[in-house]
């Protein structure tokens, strides 16, 4: 039998008002009283019903989340940050992985929209003209994490220009003077084109050699790192390498112990993004680490307290993290 707030009311002793203003979390309530309250409602096994709370407040608490399915390491890290915060504000999360196809996107964002939701948020998605025409033309809310769309829609992310000056500046500091940025050569996507402007300009600025044909590989995904050294065969052309994403460097690694090249002492390599993913290998990866946990839990916070105007771009701070790939050498 359907717990209902009136059976609460009973056993705590209290109006049902006063239970409802406590299991939605508004209005004025005593805090001992609140405790009491939830600890019945759990023990009963009350469950709300979130959409019918939604259509009295004439408001969604719902967050569509559009996650790629293209393999993305850090897309657990974004959507913990967001659950975290999302519950300590009494809002919830639908997460829908959305493909690489335009129509399957396009139907999957409809389905999404016709959930009620109050905004949808996207992990790291490029989205076509059409997807993002529907997007924009809804009534949701949007928030683009860890992409910088350059549209009205805002974003969270770290900064890729900047990071790729501090990855360099790092491996100019190491003594490396030939370096090759592995993952980033796909035209078209935002991130991959902030990466690739900082890269050459962080060379320009430390007077460094620029060969195009060092910025090689255009996906993001450990067959990448793999073919990365096949492709440029040893001895390699330069001394270190960035891998655009944690995949693409654990490819690097175990492509470079396949070609017999001992890594850091022939061969130095830095990863981008600093998931647990860069602790599990031997040695364990250098990485430039990014902060998707406090991505994530921004997004809910700007969404609730309506921080982020249109066409915003909210920078998180990077750091780098010592591993056992990087060789410091002497510069010829």
């Amino acid at each position: 039998m359907k717990v209902t707030i009136k059976d609460i009311a009973n056993k705590a002793g209290i109006s049902p008002a006063s239970v409802s203003r406590i299991l939605t979390n508004r209005g004025r309530f005593n805090a001992d009283t609140a405790v009491r309250v939830r600890a019945i409602a759990t023990a009963m096994g009350y469950l709300k019903n979130q959409s019918a709370a939604d259509l009295a407040q004439k408001q969604s608490h719902v967050v569509g989340v559009l996650v790629p399915t293209e393999h993305t390491n850090f897309a657990d890290e974004i959507i913990k940050g967001m659950q975290a915060k999302a519950h300590e504000l009494n809002y919830e999360l639908l997460v829908t992985f959305i493909e690489s196809d335009e129509v399957r996107q396009l139907q999957t964002v409809q389905s999404l929209l016709s959930r009620q939701v109050l905004a949808i948020f996207m992990l790291a998605i490029d989205p076509s003209d059409a997807l993002l025409e529907m997007l924009t033309r809804s009534d949701v809310q949007l928030i683009s994490i860890s992409n910088q769309l350059n549209t009205k829609i805002p974003s969270i992310s770290s900064d890729n220009y900047a990071m790729m000056h501090q990855v360099v500046d790092f491996l100019y500091q190491k003594g490396h003077r030939d370096i090759a940025l592995i993952g980033s050569s796909e035209p078209d996507p935002i991130v991959a084109r902030l990466r690739r402007q900082g890269f050459i300009e962080a060379l320009a600025k430390h007077n460094l050699p620029y060969h195009p044909e060092f910025i090689w590989g255009d996906k993001n995904n450990y067959e990448t790192g793999l073919a990365a050294i096949k492709h440029f065969k040893t001895p390699l052309p330069f001394t270190a390498a960035i891998g655009s994403a944690d995949i693409i460097s654990v490819g690097l690694l175990n492509g470079a112990k396949d070609a017999g090249i001992v890594v850091p002492t022939d061969f130095s390599i830095i990863s981008v993004d600093g998931t647990e993913l860069t602790q599990l290998t031997r040695p364990p990866l250098n990485t430039v680490q990014q902060n998707f946990h406090l991505m994530g839990s921004l997004a809910i916070t700007a969404l609730v307290e309506q921080t982020l105007a249109p066409s915003a771009v909210l920078f998180t701070e990077t750091k780098l993290i010592a591993g056992g790939t990087v060789e410091k050498i002497i510069a010829s």
